[in-house]
C-alpha cells in the first residue's frame, strides 16, 4: 500500500483491509495510524493519478477507497476524525480534501462516538 502504484493491486489490498478488520479490532489498533496512512496516500492517488489510469480502474478504487473511508470511520471515529483534521489541514492535502475527501463527508450522519467517545476509550480492548 505504501508504495504500490498498480492500480488492480491497490484496490485489492483495500479491499481485503476492509474485510479483515472487523475480524482484528484490537490486533489492528497497533497499526491504526498505517491504516488512516493508506487512507490518505489513496485518497490523494485518486485524485493525481485520474488521468494515467483507465477509467474502470479508478472507478473501482474510488469505490473501494470510499468503503475503507466507511470502515475506519465506522470503527474508529474519533482517531479517524482526528487524522482527518490534522492531515487535511495541511495546505499540500487542500485539494485532495475538497475533491475526494470531502465529498464523502457530506454523506455520512455524525458518528454517536465523536460526541460520547474519546479517542482512547475507542482502543479500549473491553469496548
Amino acid at each position: 500500500f505504501q508504495t504500490d502504484t498498480d492500480v488492480v493491486v491497490l484496490t485489492t489490498g483495500v479491499l481485503v483491509l476492509i474485510t479483515m478488520l472487523p475480524m482484528i479490532p484490537q490486533s489492528g489498533k497497533q497499526y491504526l495510524h498505517d491504516f488512516f496512512g493508506i487512507f490518505g496516500r489513496l485518497s490523494a492517488w485518486c485524485l493525481q493519478n485520474s488521468g494515467h489510469v483507465a477509467e474502470i480502474y479508478l472507478v473501482h478504487l474510488h469505490a473501494s477507497v470510499y468503503a475503507l473511508f466507511h470502515r475506519l470511520y465506522g470503527m474508529y471515529p474519533c482517531n479517524f476524525v482526528s487524522f482527518l483534521r490534522s492531515h487535511y489541514s495541511m495546505k499540500e492535502n487542500l485539494e485532495t480534501f475538497e475533491e475526494v475527501v470531502k465529498p464523502m463527508m457530506e454523506h455520512v450522519r455524525i458518528h454517536p462516538e465523536l460526541v460520547t467517545g474519546s479517542k482512547d476509550h475507542e482502543l479500549d480492548p473491553r469496548r
